[in-house]
Formats: C-alpha cells, structure tokens, sequence
C-alpha cells in the first residue's frame, strides 16, 4: 500500500510539471503574439506616418512645379520685353542720330532766324552764320517781323 501512494504522488508531479510546462508554454505564446501584435500595429503606423509624409511631399512638388513653370513663363515674358525695348531703344538711338544731324545742319539757321528777331544786317547774317546773301535776305524778309508780332 505504500507504493499505491507513492505512485500517485509521482504521478500527481508529473501532472503538475506537464500543466506547469503547458501554462509556462502558453505564457511564452501570448508573450510572442502580443509582441508581434505590438510590432505589426508599430509598422501599421510608421507606414500610415510615411503615407502622410509622402502625400504632403507629393503636394509640395507639385507645387514647386507649378512655381517653376511660371516663374519660367514670367522670364520668357521679360525675355520677349527686353528684346522689344532693345529694339525701341535702338529706334530712338537712329531717329536721335537723325535729328543731330538735322540740328547741326539747320544751326546756322536758327542763329540767323534770332538775329533777324533782333535787327541784325543781312551782311551780319553771311558773315557769322555763313549764309548766302540770298539765304540772309529770306531769313529777314521772314523773320524781322516776328519780334514785332
């Protein structure tokens, strides 16, 4: 009889280590699930965070994109003027060249046309201006009365 006991004592202990092992065996599993569980929730998040960083990087490209092409368009358009004010500026240099040369050439005259204004002698006319006597004698007949006017 006292071997019954003794059987039952180790065959208690064995059940006892196999629930414990089983218990121990089930702990490490959920250990393991709830830290895969926690790992794929922190890669769901990184992944989302990476998702709205992307979208924001993707609405700042096209929005340097856009800043881009018009800031293109803009200098092509100040391209387009330039050329154009250089074009009018070198009219103007041309039609001014012109008029120097009109002026230098109608100079005499216009000195003649205020001596007459001021009663100077038709010989006075050829001799600083350099007129013809004929070009003197028309400059008074068409200014001497200007002053009086």
């Amino acid at each position: 009889m006292m071997i019954l006991p003794l059987l039952m004592n180790t065959h208690e202990e064995t059940d006892m280590d196999t629930l414990i092992t089983t218990i121990t065996e089930m702990d490490l599993l959920n250990w393991g699930l709830m830290a895969s569980a926690g790992l794929l929730l922190f890669a769901l998040i990184t992944i989302r965070q990476q998702q709205h960083k992307n979208r924001k990087n993707t609405e700042l490209l096209q929005r340097t994109q856009n800043d881009l092409r018009a800031l293109i368009n803009a200098s092509v358009g100040m391209g387009e003027r330039m050329l154009e004010v250089e074009r009018r500026q070198r009219r103007l240099a041309e039609r001014q060249e012109q008029l120097d040369i009109y002026d230098a050439a109608n100079q005499p005259y216009e000195q003649a046309i205020r001596m007459a204004q001021n009663g100077s002698k038709i010989e006075e006319l050829v001799d600083i201006c350099g007129l013809s006597k004929t070009e003197a004698e028309l400059i008074q007949i068409m200014h001497r009365f200007d002053k009086a006017s």
